[in-house]
């Protein structure tokens, strides 16, 4: 890295900056949400199911990653409260544990039992993400669910992708991170801790940042 040299961090989570404190100064780091519905289905071979959005805070390093697509297919913007649109995106991801609890793909939100347990794992997401900052309320609950059920019904996220491929999974970045602020500011978070559990024994799980 040079003098100015600016590096951006594209990863599901909300610790984009915390993962790399004490390597890279924070003034250097850009924080990055992507949302790309796309699918592995074999090496080589990827399955884009819709437009690709990355998002960067609203300041001078954000834009100037902005620009770095523009005549690109990938739809580039700042957000003035970046916090909120990377909880967001956490809430959707943790829920997406259940399909990888379950091997089953996202159509498996459409049976009642187990839509209850995502609203159980995103409400943990709402109250942690509202202590620290992100604008969130408990209608992000039903959001998820919509979100999910619009889907289309063989759709894998890439936790579910990832135990189906043997290879480790974000769990400490998806739900590990719920438990783990739970604990911090002293909210239950038993529907993450459950995912964390019943996940981090099929799999080898990296090892957490904090």
């Amino acid at each position: 890295m040079g003098p100015s040299t600016r590096v951006a961090v594209l990863q599901n989570g909300v610790e984009h900056m915390e993962r790399f404190a004490g390597r890279i100064s924070r003034d250097a780091i850009v924080p990055v949400v992507i949302d790309c519905p796309a699918e592995r289905s074999a090496p080589g071979r990827v399955r884009q199911r819709g437009t690709a959005l990355v998002t960067a805070p609203d300041d001078e390093n954000g834009r100037a990653f902005v620009e770095l697509f523009a005549g690109t297919p990938i739809v580039a913007a700042t957000s003035p409260d970046w916090l909120t649109v990377a909880w967001r995106k956490l809430c959707l991801n943790a829920a997406g544990a259940v399909s990888a609890a379950t091997l089953q793909p996202a159509g498996v939100v459409h049976q009642e039992p187990i839509a209850d347990l995502m609203r159980g794992i995103v409400r943990e997401v709402v109250q942690v993400g509202a202590r620290v900052g992100a604008k969130l309320d408990d209608s992000m609950v039903e959001t998820v669910i919509e979100h999910c059920r619009r889907a289309p019904r063989d759709g894998l996220n890439s936790l579910h992708a990832d135990r189906l491929a043997g290879r480790p999974m974000e769990l400490d970045a998806r739900n590990g991170v719920i438990v783990r602020l739970g604990r911090r500011f002293g909210i239950p978070t038993p529907y993450n801790e459950t995912m964390v559990a019943l996940l981090g024994a099929t799999a080898v799980v990296p090892h957490s940042a904090s």
